[in-house]
């Protein structure tokens, strides 16, 4: 489910987790939880994630095709 943000942690050279985790103020453990989806973090530890890692809360946490299937459905 969070494989992206895995793969962005790791891009933005974050290759051990425990170097996250101490940065944002969590535990190792937790953080692994988040990218496994086990775990969904508030708006506050989702925002201190995304702007370590550049980018937005939407880009990390939410499905790109969220937008589509909004535009996509029809008004009644």
């Amino acid at each position: 489910m969070r494989h992206k943000l895995r793969n962005v942690r790791i891009t933005k050279g974050y290759t051990d987790v425990e170097d996250i985790s101490k940065k944002i103020g969590i535990s190792a453990s937790y953080y692994y939880k988040i990218e496994q989806g086990k775990r969904t973090p508030g708006i506050i530890l989702a925002k201190k994630i995304a702007d370590i890692l550049g980018h937005t809360v939407d880009e990390l946490f939410f499905n790109q095709n969220l937008d589509e299937v909004s535009n996509n459905t029809k008004a009644i």
